[in-house]
């Protein structure tokens, strides 16, 4: 990236992962006889995958929407066999939010997919290019956790 106005760190990484970002979402297949999930979509399945659990009010916190929006992408992808809600065990008021089979072998395709290009990517760089990335990716996982908001607290152990 050639710019002529020198930016701080900070700048350049949110402008690469940004573009990270991006370029992975339009090089991911879709699942077997699946069409291609708009972005919000795969995002709420990234959260509830990780973190099975949470409400749509904390899906929503998380990914910065609007509850009313997060509550219609869950009823799409309910509908579609994606995320199951249960009641909590804890407070039957509560409802959580749970990845389905059918979304873990979907998300292990669409990894397997992404995975693939990076490596080629990967073997496009020199082996020290490829080694420094390799070497940043606990340290961007810890500022990942820095950024989350209530950093530090798993989300789905938060009560209602």
């Amino acid at each position: 990236m050639s710019e002529l106005v020198p930016q701080e760190p900070s700048v350049q990484l949110a402008r690469v992962i940004w573009t990270l970002h991006r370029v992975l979402h339009q090089r991911q297949s879709p699942p077997s006889g699946e069409h291609r999930r708009p972005l919000a979509q795969v995002e709420v399945l990234r959260l509830v995958d990780s973190q099975p659990g949470l409400s749509v009010r904390e899906v929503a916190t998380v990914l910065g929407m609007q509850p009313n929006n997060v509550s219609t992408l869950v009823t799409q992808l309910a509908r579609d066999g994606y995320l199951e809600r249960r009641t909590s065990a804890h407070d039957k008021r509560y409802v959580e939010l749970h990845p389905t089979d059918k979304m873990r072998t979907a998300a292990g395709e669409v990894d397997a997919s992404l995975g693939t290009a990076i490596t080629e990517a990967l073997r496009q760089l020199s082996p020290e290019a490829s080694q420094r990335i390799a070497s940043a990716l606990p340290d961007l996982w810890e500022l990942a956790q820095a950024l989350t908001p209530a950093a530090g607290q798993p989300l789905s152990r938060r009560q209602p």
